[in-house]
């Protein structure tokens, strides 16, 4: 199942556009369902963020990352009390 499909405002966010996670990158987009309602999305998605000194990664692309940024917004909004959770 897709990100786009699964969660619905961020379907709706996407609009007629294709979600490039879902396309591109569907291992992270399962990881990230996985997840999704848990406290640990947020550990999940730093991981993504952060670039290691000793990890030789290119990063991802702009429109990318404001997917991740849309969809942690999103958690946030759907799931209030698990932000607070995950920062203690």
């Amino acid at each position: 199942m897709s990100l786009k499909k699964s969660i619905k405002e961020f379907g709706a966010y996407l609009g007629d556009k294709e979600s490039l996670l879902d396309k591109n990158y569907p291992k992270i987009a399962e990881m990230i369902l996985l997840h999704w309602g848990y406290k640990e999305i947020y550990q999940y998605i730093n991981k993504l963020l952060i670039v290691e000194k000793d990890r030789d990664r290119q990063g991802f692309p702009v429109e990318v990352l404001q997917e991740i940024y849309k969809l942690q917004e999103i958690h946030e909004k759907l799931f209030p009390d698990l932000k607070t959770l995950s920062n203690g």
